[in-house]
């Protein structure tokens, strides 16, 4: 380093230490040594990016030794990032790709909403690990093979197009749990509120108002090419040491901006469904609990007296079929009696046989309308059984959708809360002379926050890998008409 550079660097050191002196003697940051980060933008616009950040540590030691603290740690979420990520990521995709091909076919053969909701999910949890995920985990193998990174256009594109597709996939399944929950309460009219074109108009307007809720990212996100200060000073300003980091990253660049958009996404991913989804999700289980009392009530002393209906009314038509027979056989008897033999008894046997005729008559009426209550009893009975083949069909997808809905709400809790917490930090951290300097992509910021928002998105690909093990685990209909795809390719 030549005498000019060196002053020139001595020179930035000093303003900085300057500019920080306030902060940096504040009661929150008194320690031994301190921490300074600061940003310039190399970028040529007009917008003021200059930010500094201090931060306080309580015992001066070098990088290396300070990462051997949490080395195991780190290793851990480096593992993730380079291994289990792409597992989750290219078995998602299988599944999801076959699950919605299965999901539209069930749409083509019965017509049902709720898989066209499932279908469209799959296809939407394809596109998010294709992506979003995909390219998240390639800039973690080279951080020069970051798609955002290529160009202004691919850094809007790649940013809005996960910002849609994960708040598509949110009203996806808030759309789902609606139509459960319509569908158990209201299960009268619920065939005629969810027919295929309503559903179709549904998804249209769900798709355009995401579109134009995010399409905002076009115009607040941008490339930036910033200028990372670090310095490093001790014992008041006795020991300092400094670092130059040129970094290329994609954010929003407006600080207020970035605020608001935290929010807004708090409020589309998470808050808003969150609520929908607890309070639907309660009251489906609740009436499928009342449903179920009510069933058992019904149908256990109704089905001992139906069976001790069904046995007297065999017995009975036995009966009658037995005195029927038996009178058919005494008039073929008579019959075959000779007429010279009959003609002086016919006179006697004229009243006996218009009873006997009588009789009969009576008898097959009477086994007639016996048949016909055997019939109509069978046909109930009939009716019965699909009815509540119906619901058990019914009460399998309701199960299946809150295993969905609730999946959702337990993988996705931890990302959106970990960035609304890291952006409410920021807020209160904010410098009276700048603004303070934050940023996902430097990994001396904060890497801690940055190892745990790793785990948070690892939570989130399953999120949208692990819908094909549900429907496989949970859904009977989905496991047959797996087996029957299977089999049917296997006999080609």
């Amino acid at each position: 380093m030549d005498s000019y550079t060196l002053n020139a660097t001595r020179i930035l050191v000093q303003a900085i230490l300057t500019i920080t002196a306030d902060d940096r003697h504040s009661s929150s940051v008194q320690s031994v040594c301190q921490y300074i980060y600061c940003s310039f933008s190399l970028n040529d616009q007009e917008d003021n990016n200059e930010t500094c950040h201090v931060t306080a540590t309580k015992l001066f030691l070098p990088e290396e030794v300070r990462q051997q603290k949490n080395l195991n740690f780190i290793l851990f979420v480096k593992y993730i990032k380079l291994y289990i990520y792409p597992l989750l990521i290219f078995m998602g995709i299988f599944g999801n790709g076959l699950s919605c091909f299965i999901m539209f076919l069930n749409v083509r053969r019965n017509g049902y909403t709720a898989n066209l909701y499932l279908a469209l999910l799959a296809f939407v949890d394809c596109l998010f690990l294709l992506g979003s995920a995909l390219p998240d985990w390639i800039s973690h193998i080279d951080n020069k093979l970051d798609i955002k990174l290529l160009s202004d256009f691919c850094c809007r594109f790649v940013y809005w197009f996960g910002n849609f597709i994960t708040h598509l996939s949110a009203g996806l399944v808030v759309s789902i749990t609606v139509e459960r929950f319509i569908a158990i309460q209201y299960p009268l009219i619920a065939h005629k509120i969810h027919t295929v074109k309503r559903t179709h108009m549904v998804l249209i307007i769900l798709i355009t108002f995401f579109f134009l809720l995010d399409s905002r990212i076009f115009i607040l996100v941008k490339h930036l090419n910033d200028s990372i200060h670090i310095v490093l000073t001790c014992h008041n300003d006795t020991y300092i040491t400094y670092e130059r980091r040129d970094i290329l990253r994609c954010s929003l660049a407006n600080e207020t901006y970035k605020q608001m958009w935290v929010l807004i996404d708090f409020a589309v991913y998470n808050l808003i469904p969150f609520s929908i989804i607890i309070t639907l999700n309660c009251l489906i289980i609740r009436r499928l609990i009342d449903a179920q009392r009510l069933r058992q009530h019904m149908f256990h002393p109704k089905n001992t007296s139906t069976k001790y209906e069904e046995q007297s009314s065999n017995r009975n038509v036995s009966d009658n079929s037995q005195i029927v027979t038996e009178k058919h056989r005494r008039l073929r008897h008579f019959r075959s009696i000779p007429a010279t033999v009959l003609s002086p008894i016919i006179s006697r046997r004229s009243t006996n046989q218009r009873s006997l005729r009588s009789t009969i008559k009576q008898s097959s009426v009477s086994i007639e309308s016996s048949l016909e209550t055997k019939i109509r009893s069978h046909y109930q009975y009939e009716s019965s059984l699909i009815r509540q083949t119906t619901n058990i069909n019914n009460m399998r997808l309701t199960i299946l959708l809150l295993f969905v809905s609730c999946s959702f709400l337990i993988l996705t809790l931890p990302a959106v809360v970990l960035n609304l917490l890291m952006s409410t930090k920021l807020q209160k951290t904010k410098s009276l002379t700048f603004k303070n300097y934050f940023s996902s992509t430097d990994d001396n910021l904060y890497s801690d926050i940055n190892n745990y928002y790793t785990i948070a998105r690892l939570l989130m690909i399953v999120n949208h890998s692990i819908n094909f093990i549900l429907y496989f685990v949970v859904g009977k209909r989905f496991r047959r008409d797996l087996k029957n795809l299977c089999l049917k390719y296997c006999r080609r």
